[in-house]
């Protein structure tokens, strides 16, 4: 088998972050993402990516009301409340609608995504739902998984691969998650480092740890391979592409290069190069992100150039 590369993107707007995040501190990373989106798009139209677009159920609504009107009757109890976003859309602590409120609502990127040739829309679950967390339970986690589909449905789109948010995922989820329809789902990485873990299981030293392996060799090279298993197809992730900062140009001009070494022995292997973000990463210091993007895809090509590397959504391993 040819070598696979494949990127997702976690496609969330405000509705990611804002159990650690508000408008006010993080407000302009998340309007900079919405507006790098079609240049992503269009870069990779011209250089025939196909990618995988994780994307939150609620930013297909149209209004508040949809919101609320296709949200599950079943609901996450989970024990830190603030993890759910349905109180914020009860007491209309958002907006009407995406004029209104860019921010919470994204029917007209998700439009623009679907119409570029070779993008998936994908589930990252209605509410970005916490698998790990306590309080989160399967059932809860179904029904989560079931409006998605129906709102994604009600706009024409079917969707068939999921990205669990912040990577929070165990055999019961992802079989719930094979229940409503999922054939693909993105793995974790192949290292201790990147196993899934809850929010307090994520301490600062593991986040230390796996961003010096973004640009260092603390763990193994992510070179990859997507297997079928008995919930549908694990296309495990191989590396987060980090964004650019001035504080850390030099750790970033290492880490594309970790990248493109990975990739390039994926290439040669005949294996797989998972690379995935988020939008609003790209949404401060857009050049300097959009160069970094540059270079992972000129190394795409290259590899497919040499070694007939093709570019992969999550969804084409279920036919191939």
């Amino acid at each position: 088998m040819t070598g696979s590369f494949v990127v997702s993107l976690d496609f969330e707007l405000m509705w990611g972050v804002r159990d650690h995040r508000s408008v006010q501190n993080y407000g302009d990373a998340v309007l900079g993402g919405r507006k790098a989106i079609p240049t992503m798009l269009a870069r990779f139209e011209a250089a025939g990516v196909r990618a995988t677009w994780a994307t939150v159920g609620l930013l297909f609504a149209r209004n508040r009301d949809e919101m609320l009107s296709f949200a599950p009757g079943t609901r996450p109890a989970y024990e830190d409340p603030g993890l759910s976003p349905y109180a914020d859309i009860e007491n209309r602590l958002i907006g009407e609608n995406e004029q209104a409120d860019p921010m919470h609502f994204g029917a007209s990127l998700i439009d623009r995504i679907a119409d570029t040739p070779g993008q998936e829309l994908a589930t990252h679950t209605y509410s970005h739902y916490y698998c790990l967390e306590p309080g989160a339970d399967t059932d809860s986690f179904e029904a989560d998984l079931a409006a998605a589909a129906a709102i994604a449905g009600h706009s024409g789109h079917k969707l068939q691969s999921i990205v669990y948010p912040r990577n929070q995922m165990s055999d019961a989820f992802i079989e719930r998650g094979a229940g409503q329809g999922i054939t693909a789902y993105r793995g974790d990485a192949r290292s201790w480092l990147y196993r899934p873990r809850s929010g307090a299981e994520s301490t600062r030293l593991f986040r230390l740890a796996r961003f010096i392996d973004g640009a260092l060799p603390l763990g193994p090279k992510q070179v990859v391979q997507p297997d079928r298993d008995g919930q549908g197809w694990n296309v495990p992730a191989s590396r987060f592409l980090r964004p650019w900062s001035k504080k850390l140009a030099f750790y970033h001009a290492l880490h594309i290069q970790r990248i493109e070494t990975e990739m390039e022995l994926a290439a040669r292997q005949g294996r797989c190069y998972h690379l995935w973000w988020h939008p609003h990463n790209f949404g401060r210091n857009t050049t300097e992100n959009l160069v970094g993007l540059d270079r992972v895809i000129a190394c795409f090509k290259r590899c497919r150039d040499d070694f007939g590397m093709v570019s992969r959504t999550m969804h084409d391993f279920t036919v191939l």
